[in-house]
């Protein structure tokens, strides 16, 4: 029996990647003209009844009431260590009510009509912030119906008019990162996740797992294990950033690498589960350190973390025949009981008659056959052959 390599493809990359939530940033919601008009528009009093004091008092009410719902409506900064800065926002009565009726259209999933709004607007208009607005806007709707390829297309112009605050900006520019991934467009996709954390100062899991997932795609898998490995260095008790890097190492075909940060992980306690055991444990039978894999195993099964089960049993399986191998029939019976003792059918016992038949111990031969029979086997002539054998 041998093992096959245990490659844990990466859980969670994308679908963290994900939590983003597509378009997030600032559909549903109306523009209001007290807080969204900026500089380039004043809304000055109409009556002329007031007094000169009365009508300053007023404008300062009104300007109080404007940046309390602008604060309101402001996002803590999501990227502070971001250089970039971001461009003032001025748009003027009538483009207000333009981003009103596009905001409308969307909102009534109106999307043809949305889209066509934003292309006509967009056509001539100077507003860096607004042709962000109204292509993020778009590339919303083109995901709505269906289209993918036309969303990204949007989203990059949406980046490109560089209109939006950091926040806003940044995130449109992961969306585009996500589904250029989805559109199997790898090289473009690695581009913009590349900018975003380079632009941003930022190393976030969701952004280290999209940009992993890329290079792993993309043959890179090394370098995307490196990534792990980098933020494991600031994270060493994450298990789920530990098994990522493990599975991309094992992608990239460096073992080594692979073995040497699980039993690092485990000579430091970290690994809680059957599957980190297992992983280590596959790890070191493909490079044929049975001593070291039978370590893992044991010390797997005393902390509790390997259950009884049919795997357990095929693992202990290997153990006894690399013994068997080195024609060491005391620790091959040993483990071959062990196995026969957890598993779920009766092959492991099986073996065990047949190795007691090789040590010339016939009589335990014939019960461990009697077993493996109770328990089924795929060859039962075996076992009825050991049963017929002279002596007891």
């Amino acid at each position: 029996m041998t093992a096959s390599v245990l490659r844990v493809l990466p859980k969670n990359a994308l679908n963290a990647a994900l939590t983003l939530l597509i378009g997030c940033a600032f559909t549903g919601s109306a523009f209001a003209q007290d807080s969204e008009l900026g500089d380039g528009y004043e809304d000055k009093p109409k009556s002329t009844t007031m007094t000169g004091s009365a009508a300053a008092a007023a404008e300062r009410a009104r300007q109080r009431k404007a940046e309390a719902a602008n604060k309101a409506n402001q996002q803590p900064d999501l990227f502070p260590l971001a250089t970039r800065k971001a461009p003032e926002r001025k748009t003027s009565p009538k483009e207000v009510k333009t981003a009103n009726e596009i905001q409308a259209a969307y909102d009534a999933k109106q999307y043809a009509d949305a889209i066509a709004k934003v292309d006509a607007a967009t056509a001539d208009s100077k507003n860096a912030y607004l042709q962000s607005y109204f292509y993020q806007l778009a590339a919303d709707a083109w995901g709505k119906q269906g289209d993918q390829a036309k969303g990204a297309e949007y989203y990059r112009k949406a980046v490109d008019a560089n209109g939006l605050d950091n926040n806003g900006h940044y995130q449109i520019m992961f969306n585009l990162a996500v589904i250029l991934n989805e559109l199997d467009r790898d090289e473009e996709a690695l581009t913009y996740i590349d900018r975003y954390m380079v632009e941003t100062k930022t190393e976030t899991e969701q952004a280290v797992g999209l940009k992993a997932y890329l290079l792993n795609k993309l043959g890179r898998a090394a370098e995307g294990a490196a990534l792990y490995e980098k933020m494991l260095a600031a994270k060493p008790g994450d298990t789920a950033i530990l098994m990522n890097a493990v599975a991309l190492y094992q992608q990239a075909e460096d073992f080594d690498k692979a073995n040497a940060l699980l039993e690092s992980a485990r000579k430091q306690g970290l690994l809680k589960e059957a599957n980190h055991y297992r992983t280590l444990f596959v790890g070191y039978v493909n490079a044929s350190k049975y001593k070291e894999a039978q370590e893992v195993l044991e010390d797997g099964v005393a902390k509790g973390a390997i259950p009884p089960s049919q795997t357990l049993a095929n693992d202990y399986s290997i153990i006894a025949q690399n013994y068997l191998a080195e024609d060491k029939g005391a620790q091959a019976i040993d483990f071959y009981g062990r196995a026969a003792k957890v598993a779920t059918n009766g092959e492991a016992a099986l073996n065990l008659a047949k190795v007691f038949v090789y040590e010339d111990r016939i009589g335990e031969a014939k019960v461990a056959a009697r077993e493996a029979l109770a328990k089924g086997i795929k060859k039962p002539k075996d076992a009825n052959n050991i049963l017929a054998m002279p002596g007891k």
